[in-house]
Parts: structure tokens; sequence; C-alpha cells
């Protein structure tokens, strides 16, 4: 027990001089705001990259990760640390709650990566040193900026996250891994254009724990890759984009909701493949088309934050299946928790376009034309099992079926509680109520269908008999 506790004495006396010694620089030299900042990011990053050579356990990590996130949240609630160390973290002008997401980035990436040090170091080393170089770049240099949903940020910046980011993935690839050069040179050049662009996307800091974890999801899937596969994946974000582009005019999502919505299509479909991929177009394609246009979304008002709502409840079915690989058990939830978002933006639509029409009625539109849409999307993993045998084939239908029996009622509740919950949590486009609302719903929808998924289908299975349907098929 000596050595982690000395591990941990470690960490956190480095950690308390950094900030003491930039307090005192920061006083001293007036620094700008965004720089002491990001000088703090760097230094609990090079410091948190040590972490799989100090600790063979994961308590430490999570213990040091709640320490972090308690100390950073004193210096914004307690007024005498917030006056002595305010400064160095909250000094500049826009809200963002980067610094407590990024111990938990770190705990995160700890747990994942198992002890495979180049899972845990390269996402890491991209945050850290990525996301500082971009910021500096863009305050001493930008010129040429463009919007985002809190404000606006540079041209330059970008590229120079997108150069660090390469090389923070490229090297250790070449130099620590078995992984050949040619394969190395594109895994690196997938991430720096990916992180880059949802660098570019994020909203209140919520960089420092996507990014990270992006690239966690995206090396572990990417390292198995020939040469032909990473550059045909490569090609497919432009022709994504494109796509994303051409339908512009039918959404209501401004230009960073637009990259962002491409963004998650691209993980969707990298990370799972084309059917995690067809889950998230058709919401995409039929969003608009299903429900009346109103004056209040005639036109693009929705950003970066409509688009995290739908893809964070996904992005945890995701991360699920990267970790236990079975489509036909996270592909349905991952289903209905885009369904869940379609039937509230029905019910949200339906509501402005008729505002007395009765609930009973709105709700039996919205959840009706929904569960139709997503109805086949529900099947998907028998078509991925086609050509398997009989027995695979029927169970696979008959998970399919008790889905959609599952997803009718559960999307009522869905309907519901998003008309209920509306008053307590806000509707406000720029705030994160109303999106905060709406991807705990869905992920709460769809947690609840795959507990009573895995309740009920063994009790069909028995029911119809299954095991003796198809002699000598059943395994």
């Amino acid at each position: 027990m000596f050595v982690p506790w000395l591990g941990i004495l470690l960490v956190l006396v480095v950690l308390g001089g950094v900030m003491i010694g930039l307090k005192l620089i920061s006083a001293r030299c007036h620094l700008h705001p965004e720089t002491s900042r990001k000088a703090v990011h760097i230094a609990m990053g090079l410091v948190t990259l040590s972490f799989p050579w100090l600790f063979t356990a994961s308590w430490p990590v999570l213990l040091l990760a709640a320490l972090a996130i308690a100390a950073l949240t004193g210096t914004r609630l307690i007024a005498p640390l917030r006056e002595r160390f305010g400064a160095v973290l909250h000094g500049v002008e826009r809200h963002s709650l980067g610094e407590l997401y990024f111990p938990l980035a770190v705990a995160a990436l700890y747990l994942l990566s198992e002890g495979n040090h180049l899972l845990y170091a390269i996402p890491l080393l991209t945050l850290t040193l990525a996301d500082a170089v971009a910021a500096l770049v863009g305050v001493r240099y930008g010129q040429h900026r463009f919007s985002t949903s809190e404000g606006t940020k540079s041209a330059e910046g970008s590229l120079a996250f997108f150069m660090v980011a390469f090389l923070s993935a490229h090297v250790p690839l070449l130099l620590l891994s078995e992984t050949g050069r040619a394969e190395s040179l594109l895994i690196a050049l997938v991430l720096g254009v990916l992180v880059m662009l949802f660098e570019a996307v994020s909203v209140g800091g919520v960089d420092n724990l996507f990014i990270p974890l992006g690239c966690y999801a995206l090396l572990r899937r990417y390292q198995t890759l020939e040469a032909d596969d990473l550059l045909f994946r490569l090609g497919a974000i432009v022709l994504l984009a494109l796509l994303v582009f051409a339908w512009r005019r039918r959404t209501t999502l401004k230009e960073s909701g637009l990259l962002a919505a491409a963004l998650v299509g691209y993980m969707n479909w990298a990370l799972g493949g084309w059917q995690w991929l067809a889950v998230s177009l058709v919401l995409f394609l039929t969003y608009t088309l299903l429900w009346p246009r109103s004056e209040d979304n005639d036109h693009p008002v929705h950003t970066v934050r409509a688009v995290a709502s739908v893809a964070a409840p996904g992005m945890i079915w995701l991360l699920v299946f990267l970790e236990n690989n079975r489509m036909g058990s996270v592909l349905e939830p991952f289903t209905l928790s885009y369904a869940a978002h379609s039937v509230m933006v029905g019910m949200t639509q339906l509501g402005y376009a008729a505002p007395g029409q009765m609930l009973s009625k709105r709700l039996m539109r919205a959840v009706s034309r929904t569960w139709i849409v997503f109805l086949p999307l529900l099947f998907l993993p028998v078509m991925d099992n086609w050509h398997a045998d009989r027995y695979r084939i029927f169970l696979d239908v008959s998970a399919g079926m008790l889905w959609s029996v599952i997803a009718l009622p559960l999307l009522c509740v869905a309907a519901l509680l998003h008309h209920r919950l509306a008053g307590y949590l806000g509707n406000d486009e720029q705030g994160y109520g109303r999106w905060l609302r709406r991807a705990i719903v869905a992920i709460g929808i769809s947690f609840a269908a795959w507990v009573l998924f895995m309740i009920c289908f063994p009790v069909v299975v028995k029911l119809f008999g299954c095991l003796n349907i198809f002699s000598g098929a059943a395994p």
C-alpha cells in the first residue's frame, strides 16, 4: 500500500506546486487568461500521462480524479479559493466546465485501456498538447475566424490542433507499436482530422471528454485495419460531409450543428458499422419531414448542443458494443435512443403547429409515426446474420419482434416525460436544460428497453420452444 500512496502524494505535490507557481507567474507577468488556463491543462496532462507507470491498480487514479474534481469545483464555489486560484482557471470569459471534464476523461481512459499504454497515452497526449496549442495559437495568431456555438474560432488554431494531434498519434504508433508505417500515417491522419473537427464544434469544454474517448475508440478500431481500409475511411468522412451539406436546406441545423452531425454519423459508421450509420441517418433525414414546420424552426436555429443531445446516449451504447462486440444486444437500444429523440421532436413540433390540440392526439401522432419509421431498424441484426443458420435467423427475428413490442409503450413514456419535464428544465435553445432533458430521457428509455428485453427474451424463447424447432441447429 505504500507505493500507491507515495504516487498519489507525488502527483498532488506536483500539481499543487504548478498551481501556486502559475498563480505567482500570472500575477507578476500579467499572463493572458487563456495562457495560464492552458498551462494548467498541459501540466495536468503531462502528470497524468505517468499514471500507467505509477499505478498498477485503478483505485489511486479514481481517487485522484475525485480529489481533482472536488478541488476544481472548490475554486468555483468557495470564495477564498476562487480569489487565490480562480484567475488561473476561470479567467476566460466563456463558460466552460472543461477542467472538470479533464479528470473524468483521465479516469475513463485508465479504466478502458486496461493496461494498454498506447490506448491511454495517445488520446491523453492529443488532449493535453493539441487543445492547448490550438488555443494559444488562436489567441496569438488567429486572423481567419469562423462562427461556432460559443462565438468564433480561428482557422490557424484549428490547423495547429491538427498538426499536433497528427504527431501525437503518429510518433507513438511508429516508434512504440508494431503498426506498419503506412498504417501509422493513415491512422494519425484520420485521427488528426476527426479530433480537429470535434474541437472546432465543441461547447462548454466537452472536448476535454469527447476528444480522448473518441481517440480511444478510433484507435482501438483502426489498429487492426489495413492501409486500404484506412484510406476508404478517410474518404468516407468527405462523402458524409457532402451528403450533410447537400441536405442542409432541409434541416434546422446551423453550420456548427451540420458539421457535428457529419462527425456523429462518421463515428457511428467507423466504430459500429453501416447499421449504426443508418439509424442516425434516418433521424437526420426524417426529423423535418415527419413533422410540420413552424415559424420557430423554419430556418437554421439548432446548434451543436442539439446534436450532442442526440449523440451522447447513442455513444454510450456504441462504447458498450465496442467492449462486448455483440451487435444484436446493443444496436436496438441505440436505435431506441434515436427514436426517443424523434418522438420528442414530434411532440415539440406538433405543439408549435397546433397549440390547442389535445395531448392524447398529439402523443398518438408522434408515437405512431416514429414507431413506423424506426420499426425496420429493429430488424437490422437479421440482415447482418442473413447467411447464418436457421436457428440464428429465427432468434434474430424473434428478438426484433420483441423489441418492436417493447418500443411502442416506451416511446409513449418518452413523449410524456418530455412533455412533463419541459417546464422544469427549460426550453431555451441556447441553454442546457432543454438538451439535457432530451438526452436523459433518451438514455433512460433505451436502458429501460434493454432491461425489459433481457428479462423477457429468455421467456419468449422458452415459450415458443425455439430450442426444439430446428433439431440439431440450436447450439
